[in-house]
């Protein structure tokens, strides 16, 4: 009797051993496989969450470029998915609003990584002091980046109604397609992230190729490209590299999880909670 329980045991632990490390494997080719879209604002000095200072940003572009990544614009990443493309260690890196410091700072610092970005352009602030006007987006695309709309007044979509919604959509495309105007099309950033099933539609009716909204995630072929996942990257203190890392494990975690059918905005309410 003791033999045949020592026998169960082994056979248990095998299993479970065997278990984990198919588990581990799994998990480490999604990760290789799903693309993150990093989401940024500033890079500057100034101490404001949405800032990242430079040296901070160089160093989470380092990191990116020893773990073996590659950035690409989001258009390229559209055209993979309508090909079926398998990507690996691809991600995203973008910049909502309109900065001159996507220009002065973080551009120069991509570049020495063989990086791109994209700039989503909330049109109402061309030229305002800080931001990008038509002749440094012009610079800025010389690096190689592209630009998409982040809406004309920057206001959220989900409080606007459907005239308003349309009316925000048409008039930044034109203003885009003015200054970048790739044939695959014109990408589109949420403001705020706000963004729901009766807000992509619209997005798609006018042309948009993708629309990237604020669910904390990576996107694998099956999340709508209307309704693309973010990680987050906000100004942290101390500046340390772990809590960048961090934001894209707990990113890649929750869309894995996902997979199971567990509701990935579910998972990250509990993770506020369980953070006080």
């Amino acid at each position: 009797m003791l033999k045949k329980v020592i026998i169960f045991l082994i056979v248990l632990a095998l299993l479970i051993l065997g278990g984990m490390k198919f588990f581990e494997a799994d998990y480490a080719r999604f990760c290789d496989e799903t693309v993150p879209i990093f989401a940024y604002h500033r890079v500057e000095y100034k101490d404001d969450v949405y800032t990242m200072p430079p040296e901070q940003f160089d160093q989470q572009m380092q990191y990116l470029k020893e773990q073996g990544y590659q950035t690409i614009k989001l258009e390229d990443y559209v055209q993979g998915r309508r090909e079926g493309k398998v990507f690996h260690k691809t991600c995203v890196v973008i910049f909502d609003d309109g900065y001159l410091d996507n220009l002065t700072y973080a551009a120069p610092i991509m570049q020495k990584y063989g990086f791109v970005g994209n700039m989503f352009m909330a049109v109402k602030f061309e030229g305002w002091p800080g931001y990008l006007d038509w002749h440094t987006q012009h610079d800025l695309l010389r690096y190689g980046w592209a630009e998409g709309s982040h809406t004309f007044d920057h206001e959220p979509l989900t409080k606007m109604s459907p005239e308003e919604v349309d009316y925000e959509l048409e008039r930044s495309m034109k203003y885009v397609r003015g200054i970048y105007n790739p044939a695959i099309g014109i990408a589109f950033s949420y403001p705020n992230g706000a963004c729901n099933d009766r807000i992509a539609a619209p997005v798609e009716k006018a042309g948009y190729i993708a629309g990237v909204a604020g669910t904390v995630g990576v996107n694998t072929n099956k999340v709508p490209l209307m309704q693309l996942r973010r990680v987050n990257v906000f100004q942290n203190k101390p500046e340390d590299i772990g809590c960048f890392i961090y934001e894209l494990h707990k990113a890649q975690l929750i869309s894995y999880i996902a997979q199971t059918g567990i509701d990935p905005g579910w998972l990250l309410a509990w993770y506020h909670r369980i953070r006080g």
